[in-house]
């Protein structure tokens, strides 16, 4: 039946003599308007139905009215006067009659059925490729030349079966007693419906009927059982890509109503596939929710046909879970998918995805090991593509199998993010190895933005005395935007703004003497490159200008203070300059300036007394509001700037109290705040300062100043400090008199509880009047 069904949506009846005419495979699969044709084609295509048509005396070929919408349809029937209710096949059979009665309807079409018209496939896009394989209910998987090899042999294979078709069938008419000599339908000499022409043509309408027929209750229980399990997956994938929690749910839901409607209809094709088991794994793993490993295990247990595809979803969602045991599970899968494919003839083949997905795997745990097993599948996957290089007979495979830019950069992040001291030089070498292979022509491996960075990132994480030096060198190489070939051009490799920021992050953690120095020059080379090229993308944001700041607060330069201020104003003035939310002041720079002047301690006088301008011109800017508000450390670094560099005196205190009675205001009292109050002004007028600020009860119980506790005050104080700042941020002095008071209270006497006497009960008694 499928085979009667799949030839006959091939070949088309012409003539009296049931000759059959091969169609193209144009033909063959432009039966119904492909989605992805451009709106000039359909609309060209609608006009040229429609012209056809409106011919009154024209010929109107049986194949335009399938290709026609409703909409057409029912116009067309509004025309001729006939009623326009129904589906669609009952439209087409109605217009059909109509013409069938008037002598119009024909079903010749061109005789177009050569080797041109495979051809044609050569120029036509995947995705209409991929539409008219799934019209002829054919897979639609695979690269361009996979589909046109599929559809070459579905048309030579039509074509096979097309001249036994023709000879049996002429055969069977000879039998008939027919004339062979006889006028077709299409010679207009004779007039049609006369004696043995209206016998021939009835016979050959029974014909195109019952092959219509067929073809139209196969092709729409086969349609309808692929819709069904298309917009089921779709709806599935939807609810992946917005990282739905409901995605799992309802991918065993869709497997569920599958096998269900494959029960209830009697039919095989509404079963669940390779690509429905593949989004239910997908859904498991990109909802980081338990039961990926059950379905796996479920899966491998079945009988369902696995596919590439498939156990490249099982290795992400082992990849998924970010753990050693994922990795090994991963590479297993890797290594059943290698020792199927070196058996030979299996469908399930290894690609360079399904390397990728092992390193990442790997490189998600985050150690040594994890990395030298990363590298070790790399060095499997190139030594996989030489010996299929060398094979020559597997040119397709080999374009699956050729490694790129993406497992080198897994690679080299794996590497990155193990921490080991030889991390440097390990995605350094990586470096170099992609710099080789961007020169041969059968690798796709060159060395990207990515990763010159991740190599930069490897030497900042392996924590070497050299790696901020190591770090600045590729970043130097960087800046000379080397070139590397690719098919089409040259690729111009250039630093962004992660570049720079990687170094100067590598900079500011490093013990280095200079490498406050380092950073403050790399920021200003990045200003200076952003001003002088107009079309420059590359420019200093907040993340630059913090550590920068962070280096220099914590370095014994003399006038860091001053330092950190100009900074300070000179990114206030870059965003003023453009409005970028990039490079808007947060209440972390005002905070590493203030910081910076408050460690001005040891300086002279003089650099201490220029220190503390710095910090009340920084903190009223601070006050002012304009971009940011001060927070709970903010207070803290402007009191720390007064005990470290005010001498004792009514001026400290009076400073001290008049800033931590805004705080109080504010409800920003910290930790760090408590701990610095309590260094800059006098016991007795602490208990007074909080006497003032409404908190009366220590003063008149007369407890020491350091026992007050931050949970102890007042709570419109603290409502607006945030987990962070309360008491993790106190001094080891404060936290130990907490701890020891704690202690004290752990170990006291507990005191007896108060047992009262127990009294009379009087209940009163309804039933004889008398008290109990």
């Amino acid at each position: 039946m499928h085979a009667f069904i799949a030839i006959a949506s091939c070949w088309r009846i012409t003539s009296m003599t049931a000759s059959f005419v091969p169609i193209s495979s144009n033909h063959i699969i432009s039966s119904r308007r492909p989605r992805s044709l451009p709106q000039q084609q359909q609309t060209s295509s609608c006009a040229q139905r429609t012209t056809l048509l409106n011919s009154d005396m024209g010929r109107i070929i049986l194949d335009d009215l399938s290709r026609m919408t409703i909409a057409e349809l029912k116009a067309q029937l509004r025309r001729v006067d006939l009623p326009v209710g129904g589906r669609k096949q009952e439209l087409c059979d109605r217009l059909s009659e109509y013409y069938s009665s008037k002598g119009q309807l024909h079903t010749h079409v061109d005789e177009d059925c050569d080797e041109s018209a495979i051809q044609e496939l050569e120029n036509l896009t995947v995705p209409v490729l991929r539409e008219r394989l799934k019209m002829i209910g054919l897979p639609v998987s695979g690269r361009k030349q996979e589909l046109i090899h599929r559809l070459r042999e579905y048309h030579q294979n039509t074509n096979k079966f097309s001249d036994n078709s023709t000879s049996t069938i002429n055969q069977s008419i000879e039998s008939s007693n027919w004339n062979a000599q006889s006028t077709t339908i299409d010679n207009p000499a004779l007039p049609f419906g006369s004696g043995e022409d209206v016998f021939r043509g009835s016979i050959q309408e029974d014909l195109i009927a019952t092959i219509d027929k067929f073809q139209s209750n196969e092709n729409s229980i086969s349609r309808k059982a692929r819709r069904k399990k298309y917009f089921k997956t779709q709806e599935v994938r939807e609810l992946i890509r917005a990282s739905d929690p409901r995605a799992p749910a309802k991918a065993e839901e869709m497997i569920a109503t599958l096998e269900q409607m494959a029960k209830e209809e009697n039919n095989d094709e509404y079963l669940p596939g390779p690509r429905q088991y593949t989004v239910l794994i997908d859904a498991y793993a990109k909802s980081q929710t338990s039961g990926a490993e059950e379905v796996i295990e479920r899966i491998m247990k079945s009988n369902i046909e696995l596919t590439t595809t498939m156990m490249n979803a099982i290795m992400g969602a082992y990849a998924s879970m970010g753990t050693v045991e994922g990795a090994k599970q991963a590479t297993t899968i890797l290594e059943r998918m290698e020792y199927i494919r070196d058996l030979g003839g299996g469908a399930v083949k290894p690609t360079v995805y399904s390397y990728s997905l092992a390193i990442s795997a790997w490189a998600k745990c985050h150690s040594l090991d994890s990395a030298t097993c990363a590298e070790n599948i790399l060095t499997r996957l190139l030594e996989s593509y030489e010996k299929v290089l060398m094979n020559g007979n597997q040119s397709d495979y080999a374009e699956e199998l050729k490694p790129n830019s993406v497992v080198f950069n897994s690679v080299i992040d794996a590497w990155a993010s193990s921490g080991s001291p030889v991390a440097g030089e390990k995605a350094e070498s990586l470096v170099n190895k992609m710099e080789t292979y961007s020169r041969m022509d059968y690798y796709d491996v060159r060395p990207d933005t990515i990763t010159f960075n991740t190599c930069i990132k490897a030497w900042c994480n392996s924590n070497c005395p050299d790696a901020p030096q190591k770090a600045e060198e590729i970043l130097c190489k960087l800046e000379t935007q080397p070139h590397y070939p690719r098919k089409k051009g040259v690729l111009i490799v250039r630093p962004n703004l992660l570049s720079y920021n990687t170094v100067i992050n590598s900079w500011a953690k490093s013990s280095d003497p200079e490498s406050a120095m380092h950073a403050q020059s790399l920021l200003m080379r990045m200003l200076k490159n952003y001003k002088a090229d107009a079309f420059s993308t590359v420019k200093p944001d907040v993340v630059t200008f913090s550590s920068v700041l962070n280096a220099l607060a914590k370095s014994k330069a003399q006038n860091k203070a001053n330092k950190c201020l100009k900074l300070l104003e000179t990114m206030i003035d870059l965003h003023d300059e453009d409005g970028s939310c990039d490079t808007t002041p947060n209440v972390i720079c005002y905070n590493t300036v203030l910081n910076a002047c408050a460690f001005s301690a040891l300086a002279d006088e003089d650099e201490k007394k220029r220190a503390l301008e710095v910090a009340v011109k920084v903190f009223k800017l601070l006050n002012e509001e304009r971009y940011v508000r001060p927070d709970a450390v903010s207070y803290g670094n402007m009191l720390k700037c007064c005990a470290n560099l005010m001498p004792p005196g009514n001026a400290r205190t009076s400073m001290a109290s008049t800033i931590f009675s805004k705080c109080c205001e504010a409800g920003m009292v910290g930790g760090m705040v408590l701990d610095e109050i309590r260094r800059s002004i006098p016991s007795k007028e602490f208990l007074l300062l909080l006497a003032e600020c409404g908190y009366e009860k220590p003063l008149k119980q007369h407890k020491n100043a350091m026992s007050i506790e931050l949970r102890q005050l007042p709570r419109q104080w603290t409502v607006n400090v945030k987990v962070g700042d309360m008491s993790s941020r106190q001094r080891s002095i404060s936290v130990k008199h907490e701890k020891q008071t704690r202690k004290e209270r752990s170990h006291s006497k507990p005191i007896p509880p108060v047992i009262r006497r127990p009294g009379f009960l009087i209940e009163p008694s309804w039933a004889s009047g008398k008290d109990v």
